[in-house]
């Protein structure tokens, strides 16, 4: 086996030791094993791309699911990483081989009497080493700035000089975060970048990064929450809402005695919460603001002029 593929071998072996154990974290398992957060991310793809039931708790945060565990398949740690590195030893052979890896994964992964539990992953862009992005990585490790060449449109093209502080990933789409001249943070879509060179300008880098990723729930994150939104949830969601923080920030504010209780989020674009706002719609009752309560009022009936036409 080449030395690049022990490696890997090895880190499989730790990250999926550290997953039967508890959670991976991406910065903490990048530093223990001295490499890029983006190399942890890529394991953690093959990882999923094996078979093996992960998900993620927040960015940069995955555990297996509930109830999964290597023991329960009978699997080591060893095994389970030389099972998924095999994929890197055996394409090279051709297709056959790697069917015949496939077919061995699928038979070790889902034996009947196994794990009953899936997980549906948000299907999307896979994250792919090309000039642009070995440019951006480069920028991120060593706080310098890029210039970009984007595409706004079909028929306009924008150069951007940017401080690239993470690549992302969010719902199937990989972005790159950074902040522009103007000091404002930024999110650009990895497929509309044309083009991009390293500079030799030097930057400091953001220190609340990571909390800002940490409080997001999608792609329309920003740096200051100052939107509050407020509404009252039926106390037969409550156990929904206590095990699990559907909104940025979620907080519950106070509880009725018939168990009713509000909950406050806080955002810095209302797109961020407007997706679970209308999923919820049909039990929750929106408070405040009044802005953001007609704006959903708006959305709600232009869908039903739509269904009606």
């Amino acid at each position: 086996m080449q030395p690049k593929n022990l490696k890997k071998l090895n880190r499989l072996l730790y990250l999926l030791n550290i997953l039967d154990k508890g959670e991976i974290r991406v910065q903490r398992e990048a530093r223990e094993l001295d490499v890029t957060e983006r190399t942890i991310q890529r394991d953690i793809n093959d990882i999923d791309a094996g078979g093996f039931p992960l998900y993620k708790e927040t960015p940069g945060v995955y555990k297996f699911i509930e109830g999964f565990s290597l023991k329960k398949m009978n699997l080591t740690e060893a095994e389970a990483s030389l099972l998924l590195v095999m994929q890197d030893v055996i394409t090279p052979l051709g297709k056959p081989f790697q069917d015949t890896l496939a077919s061995l994964r699928q038979k070790v992964l889902n034996a009947p009497e196994e794990s009953p539990f899936y997980i549906k992953m948000p299907a999307g862009n896979k994250y792919e080493e090309t000039k642009i992005t070995r440019v951006l990585e480069k920028g991120i490790r060593t706080h310098t700035e890029v210039r970009m060449s984007l595409a706004a449109d079909t028929s306009r093209k924008l150069t951007y000089e940017l401080k690239p502080l993470k690549i992302m990933n969010y719902d199937g789409f990989w972005y790159l975060l950074g902040i522009n001249a103007y000091k404002q943070v930024r999110k650009f879509r990895l497929d509309r970048i044309l083009d991009a060179i390293n500079t030799d300008k030097i930057f400091k880098p953001a220190k609340n990064i990571q909390k800002i990723l940490q409080e997001s729930q999608n792609i329309w994150f920003g740096e200051k929450r100052d939107k509050k939104v407020t509404f009252w949830v039926p106390a037969e969601f409550a156990p929904y809402f206590k095990k699990k923080a559907y909104f940025p920030l979620q907080k519950i504010l106070k509880t009725r005695k018939n168990g009713d209780f509000l909950v406050e989020t806080r955002v810095s674009n209302y797109r961020e919460i407007i997706p679970t706002v209308l999923s919820w719609m049909e039990h929750i009752t929106l408070v405040s603001p009044v802005d953001f309560k007609e704006r959903i009022g708006d959305i709600l009936k232009q869908a039903e002029k739509r269904m009606r036409s």
